[in-house]
């Protein structure tokens, strides 16, 4: 079953927000498949990455390798906010 994660967080400069994902490794089958950064319209400064999996267990292997690990710190240096994982299965597309 295709997997996806939002992470949720606030910022205060959105060009480092596009700059976590314009950079990111994805020579590795376990990375992200797709994905997309959102910018709530009615929430100023407030973001969502959604990042799209193969499987929950693709997602799992791809959060023990060391890249992703550090994507997360410059993620907490960026983020002026709790930052809020939500893991969902994909039911359908449409």
């Amino acid at each position: 079953m295709r997997f996806t994660q939002h992470i949720v967080f606030y910022a205060d400069n959105e060009e480092d927000v596009l700059a976590l994902v314009s950079n990111g490794d994805d020579s590795d089958e376990s990375g992200p498949t797709g994905g997309r950064v959102l910018r709530f319209r009615d929430k100023p400064g407030r973001y969502v990455i959604q990042a799209d999996f193969e499987s929950w267990d693709a997602a799992q292997a791809n959060n023990d390798r060391p890249e992703t690990q550090d994507w997360a710190a410059r993620l907490a240096e960026v983020a002026t906010s709790e930052i809020k994982w939500e893991n969902l299965d994909v039911l359908t597309e449409f």
